[in-house]
């Protein structure tokens, strides 16, 4: 076997066990918030995060050493630009949602870069959070479909 097809299967490998754990663990947080009471909002979006345009790392850092460091940027996402942007053209479609009334949808680049980050360090969330100005609850949600989607993509 050619050693490129060794390691996409080694990345099948480590992506189910990821799906599974995300899963998993977004099914524990889920059950926990059914059990407690719904509480009213007191905001919908914190101030913080509006400024994920602005501050966030997708936005300013990562655009920035794409640019002028494209070693950082390698290993930041350990993918170059060209290589990030044919992953990003292959999941958009699967990943990317629908603006709603409420609120604007989480940019597909945003997601593949969190996810690639995840793959890349093993963030916890919270830091993901931190970085890219996306809630944490919102990254255990979409990182296991974000996860099964490039599972798949180098078949398509």
């Amino acid at each position: 076997m050619e050693q490129t097809d060794l390691l996409l299967q080694d990345v099948a490998v480590v992506a189910d066990i990821l799906i599974k754990e995300l899963n998993h663990i977004s099914k524990k947080t889920s059950n926990v918030r059914r059990k407690k009471e719904r509480k009213k909002r007191s905001i919908w979006t914190r101030k913080w995060i509006l400024r994920r345009e602005k501050l966030g790392a997708s936005d300013n850092f990562l655009q920035e050493v794409r640019m002028e460091d494209k070693a950082t940027y390698k290993n930041h996402l350990r993918l170059n630009g060209e290589q990030f942007d044919y992953l990003l053209q292959k999941v958009t479609s699967k990943i990317q949602r629908a603006d709603t009334v409420m609120r604007a949808a989480l940019p597909a680049k945003i997601k593949l870069q969190i996810a690639m980050r995840y793959l890349a360090t093993g963030d916890i969330f919270q830091s993901l959070e931190s970085s890219f100005r996306v809630p944490k609850s919102t990254i255990s949600k979409f990182l296991p479909e974000v996860m099964q989607y490039m599972k798949g993509w180098r078949s398509t």
